[in-house]
């Protein structure tokens, strides 16, 4: 039985293995896709004579957290398959970039292994179990065949003087099957069988090229174990893309073949480029080809290395995990940002020849140095008076299930360092190891304890994110709608490396409040995009920490509804009453402007101001005056409801209490009068609002002689406003309890 252990069906349905390809196979193979199809199976039957295990090396991040130590000896068995010699076991993954086979183990690229499985299995099933056919497929005669060839011309000698100067050529042979230099007067290096990764040929080129100089390079198409990976293209390359006094030099390439042998290699691309050149492998054609060729202008390197396709490395999950780690190395060169995570990646971006090539066509060099000042946040709640804001402190937390690889400490630095922010929290690597819906209860829960008001969060949070066809199932969304409908007020960010319009739609209607593109290697192509996306995410934070006051405004507004709900339904409150307020509310809030700076705030201001006159005219019985003539005329007096109190009469100009009852010619109670009266009565009067009501005033008759001129609505008179209605309709639910 083969046990196939891989935790991607993304990974595995792009290579075209759906469930019904592995279905046609079921009696020879057993999936087992995460940490429960492994908790189903015995040990003792994986491990039983004669078995094979297929295993992706990557397949325990998918165990979960508490778990890992357990699991962590059958891991180890497995990788280290010795132990095992009646079992013979597969690993495969995107990080292994050569086909090999040692004792019972073969080790294979993702890519080979799906591309090959089918062809595996059908000469399985007819008991034929030789791991060549998993590793070449139908093709494995081309290894037999470049062998026989390579050994062919090695017997080949050349006996005629070499006339031209080799002093200063280099030229690298294969520790098997390798053929001799054609002047011992050239540098020779051997590159050896087991060292064919890109750690390695990246260490060769630095070892050798860095400080001699030569005029030319020879290196073998076919070295390391596997001659059909052609690992001489990808050493070119690599050559190409290392920054050395040898970058530019002519690169001839000796082939047992000819060109049309390597069309279907991922690394082809480099024979398109000025300055490479695929050569026969017989002693008199190397010496033929001195020459022929000239070296590449420094400046002409860029250019040529764009002419370049090279895949996705297949240990990267997909394209968003590119883009993740090509943004956090941008980001931290441009906000000088560092920590071991970072240099982790960047390690990786140097020597990993994917990331290499993007470096030699995108150079950080490009990327400038943001200064302190411009990375800092812009608070325009600083100017407003602290009594207006009932939470005036800054809570962020970021969510990220990659935080931990860089992101957490370039945002620590923004945030933190620059800004000096010290509500900073963050949810990061722990969240691989749980459920969606415990990804969405912990950070929904986080989010209610820290008395956040501010969210950064990643678009996707957990693997099934990735094959998500619907936008509503993705993590982050689910969390969003959690959040906004907990706290319409909170401020969302989302980060993704998706920039589709119908993704950023979708989001915007669920009430992401900003969105920011993690820099994919496509949008490098403009340099100066790593530096908009950074000032577009200070802005960004700019704006929501402005906003901030939103948070606070629902919080209170969504207590006192329901404040007055319960009074509605105990019949102490009228009903028409609460639900217009619950109405105002809504309105004021929905008219509020996005930005602090939008001047926009008239529309927010009038609705307060109308729970403010609803409250007065709940208190106050303006329908039914007391009338009375005295001298002919009649005179009318209002009374608060459900009480023998008259309202008093107020100094119209300055509020103060004239010290008798208000008595009026006209059967509609006076506008200032009503409201002087209301405040007095809850005890909520102060220059402020003696303020509030002339700015009212203002914008209700501007052309009165007296408010001639109408300045503009301030957030801080809209806060002012709120914070008078709170203040109102708390204080008259206590009256009324005290009432009872």
């Amino acid at each position: 039985m083969i046990y196939l252990f891989d935790d991607k069906e993304s990974r595995q349905k792009s290579y075209g293995w759906t469930d019904e390809r592995f279905g046609l196979w079921s009696d020879s193979v057993i999936r087992i896709k995460d940490f429960a199809d492994f908790l189903l199976l015995d040990e003792s039957d994986i491990f039983r004579e004669g078995n094979i295990i297929m295993y992706h090396e990557s397949f325990a991040t998918c165990i979960p957290y508490e778990d890992r130590r357990a699991y962590q000896a059958f891991h180890e068995t497995i990788s280290n398959g010795s132990s095992l010699q009646d079992i013979r076991i597969v690993i495969f993954s995107g990080s292994i970039t050569s086909r090999a086979i040692n004792d019972n183990t073969a080790y294979v690229p993702v890519t080979d292994m799906y591309a090959n499985l089918e062809c595996f299995l059908d000469h399985h099933q007819k008991g034929e179990t030789d791991f060549k056919y998993l590793l070449w497929g139908k093709e494995y005669e081309v290894e037999q065949t470049l062998i026989k060839l390579i050994e062919g011309y090695s017997n080949d000698i050349y006996e005629g003087d070499t006339e031209s100067d080799w002093s200063k050529i280099f030229f690298a042979s294969a520790q098997k099957y390798g053929i001799d230099a054609p002047s011992d007067d050239c540098t020779q290096e051997k590159l050896w069988l087991s060292k064919v990764s890109d750690k390695d040929l990246d260490n060769y080129v630095k070892e050798w090229f860095t400080e001699s100089e030569y005029e030319a390079l020879y290196i073998p198409l076919c070295f390391g174990k596997i001659l059909s990976d052609y690992n001489g293209l990808r050493l070119a390359i690599h050559i190409r893309c290392t920054l050395s006094i040898n970058q530019n030099k002519p690169i001839y390439i000796y082939s047992p073949v000819t060109t049309s042998f390597l069309v279907r290699s991922q690394y082809f691309d480099i024979l398109k480029t000025r300055g490479v050149k695929l050569i026969n492998m017989r002693p008199i054609k190397i010496i033929e080809s001195l020459g022929s060729i000239n070296p590449l202008k420094e400046n002409d390197i860029k250019h040529e290395m764009g002419k370049i396709q090279l895949p996705v490395p297949q240990n990267y999950e997909d394209s968003h995990s590119i883009a993740n780690e090509w943004a956090i190395y941008r980001w931290a060169n441009a906000t000088d940002s560092e920590d071991s995570a970072i240099e982790k990646i960047t390690n990786t971006i140097k020597s990993n020849l994917y990331f290499k090539h993007l470096t030699t066509v995108y150079p950080p060099s490009e990327i400038k140095l943001i200064k302190e000042d411009r990375l800092k946040f812009r608070d325009q709640l600083s100017g407003i008076s602290d009594g207006l804001l009932e939470q005036k402190d800054i809570n962020i937390l970021y969510v990220d299930d990659e935080a931990d690889k860089g992101w957490y400490e370039i945002m620590a630095n923004i945030i933190h360092d620059v800004n000096k922010i010290g509500g900073f929290y963050y949810l990061g690597e722990d969240l691989k190891a749980l459920s969606q819906q415990d990804i969405i209860n912990q950070v929904v829960n986080r989010v209610k304890e820290d008395s956040v008001n501010i969210v950064l969060l990643d678009f996707r949070l957990h693997k099934k994110d990735h094959d998500s066809h619907s936008i509503e199932d993705i993590t982050s969304v689910q969390i969003l709608k959690k959040i906004k409908e907990f706290n319409a007020g909170i401020q969302v960010i989302i980060f993704s490396a998706t920039n589709k319009v119908w993704n950023l739609l979708a989001l915007q209607k669920y009430g992401a409040d900003g969105f920011i593109i993690k820099e994919g290697p496509e949008n490098s192509k403009e340099p100066s995009f790593t530096i908009q996306t950074i000032e577009n995410f200070i802005n960004t934070m700019s704006l929501c920490i402005s906003n901030r006051y939103k948070e606070s405004l629902c919080k209170i507004v969504s207590d006192l509804n329901n404040n007055l709900e319960k009074g509605a339904k105990a019949h102490k409150i009228d009903k028409d009453y609460q639900k217009s307020v619950k109405l105002f509310y809504r309105m004021a809030y929905s008219s509020l402007p996005q930005s602090v700076d939008d001047p926009c705030f008239d529309h927010s201001f009038m609705n307060y101001f109308r729970i403010i006159e609803a409250t007065a005219n709940e208190i106050i019985d303006v329908d039914n005056p007391e009338v009375k003539e005295k001298n002919g005329t009649m005179k009318y007096s209002f009374k608060f409801r459900g009480t023998d109190e008259y309202l008093k009469d107020y100094n119209e100009e300055e509020f103060s209490e004239i010290g008798r009852k208000l008595s009026m010619t006209n059967k509609r109670l006076n506008f200032k009068q009503k409201f002087y009266n209301l405040f007095a009565r809850l005890g909520v009067y102060s220059s402020a609002t003696f303020n509030m009501v002339e700015k009212r005033n203002a914008l209700t008759h501007p052309n009165s002689k007296v408010n001639y001129k109408v300045e503009p609505v301030s957030l801080e008179d809209v806060l002012l406003a709120a914070s008078i209605s709170f203040q109102c309709i708390r204080k008259m639910i206590e009256n009324k309890e005290l009432e009872e």
